[in-house]
């Protein structure tokens, strides 16, 4: 279980502040994202809701942090694709249902260009 703090610091809502170092362990890869990293969550537009999962779903949480971090902080090694197949993967693997999953993959896959540039 994740533990952050959770408050609402931006026009975007809620910001999760990692509250502890976690560590995700994907294909061989280690990541670790410390304390003190803040992230929006899963960022999904409210009219997606009902067909990915609403922002702060507990299930949605780790892959979004991870993917934040990765989006904004391009660890030597890691790609964009990587990121994006890891937040899939880490969605699975927290009870995301496969056509949740498939649908925030998509959404990251299309629209996370800009963010990932940035």
């Amino acid at each position: 279980m994740l533990k952050v703090a959770v408050h609402s610091e931006d026009e975007k809502g809620n910001v999760y502040t990692l509250l502890e170092d976690v560590t995700v362990h994907w294909q061989g890869k280690t990541l670790v994202i410390p304390a003190g990293f803040k992230s929006d969550g899963a960022s999904v537009p409210r009219f997606f809701w009902r067909i990915v999962f609403p922002p702060g779903d507990s299930r949605a949480l780790r892959a979004a942090i991870a993917h934040d971090f990765i989006y904004r902080t391009h660890p030597e090694g890691w790609t964009r694709k990587m990121a994006d197949d890891m937040f899939y993967d880490l969605l699975r693997e927290d009870g995301v249902c496969w056509f949740n999953a498939q649908g925030a993959y998509c959404g990251v896959r299309l629209f996370g260009g800009s963010s990932w540039e940035t």
